[in-house]
């Protein structure tokens, strides 16, 4: 089930920049994929709108570090952001975008403080970045509340969320990833205007994507 906001679906594409991705196997409750980080990619002369701009392209996934942000006047710190151990990734879109001598118009881009240094930040916490990346609203119970998509696995929920919508998880089968205990549940989940029944899991977010990322590299 893919049902990522566009801009969660944006910062997806952009930490995926810099992660590859390893299949999990049968680790138990498993989203499809976990991410081990690689060296960040270099950056290419382009423009942003209309001027010459140095920034990260990848099919059509754009990064730029503040400086140049700030250098060709983009405003983007009022914008949409989320954190991965404490870098800001700031989400925007560009009036045109032009890389490798194709021009893009009304292209969403990400903005980092330092391109190393996000993807310092994506080695070293990439249990968060999988999970930041994953970040979607559902509505359960009348209640819309922050979720992470799972694929075809269905949806998960923080431990305190699911308390708060009411939802009754501990009827639900326990499953249990190394030390992480999970409640598993099949129940109404509204995305949009679209309401199914789907799996919801209901557990530590962090934690979870963490125990996945150790299941999936241990051998087989």
């Amino acid at each position: 089930m893919q049902v990522r906001s566009s801009a969660y679906r944006l910062a997806s594409q952009l930490v995926a920049l810099g992660i590859s991705v390893a299949s999990i196997g049968s680790a138990p409750a498993a989203a499809q994929d976990a991410p081990t980080a690689t060296a960040a990619p270099s950056e290419i002369d382009g423009q942003i709108n209309g001027r010459k701009a140095r920034f990260v392209a990848r099919g059509d996934d754009v990064l730029v570090s503040a400086a140049e942000a700030d250098r060709i006047g983009l405003s983007y710190r009022d914008g949409k952001s989320i954190s991965i151990g404490g870098t800001p990734l700031w989400i925007v879109t560009l009036g045109s975008v032009t890389a490798a001598g194709r021009t893009r118009l009304v292209a969403p881009a990400g903005v980092v403080p330092s391109i190393p240094g996000y993807f310092a930040a994506l080695r070293a916490h990439p249990a968060e970045a999988f999970a930041r990346s994953r970040e979607i609203q559902v509505e359960i119970n009348g209640l819309k509340l922050p979720a992470y998509d799972l694929g075809e696995a269905g949806v998960l929920l923080a431990l305190d969320v699911a308390e708060g919508a009411g939802v009754k998880f501990r009827e639900g089968k326990r499953q249990d990833i190394g030390a992480i205990r999970a409640w598993v549940l099949e129940m109404a989940v509204k995305v949009g205007a679209q309401e199914s029944p789907t799996t919801v899991i209901v557990t530590e977010p962090e934690a979870y994507f963490q125990a996945l990322m150790a299941a999936a590299g241990k051998a087989r």
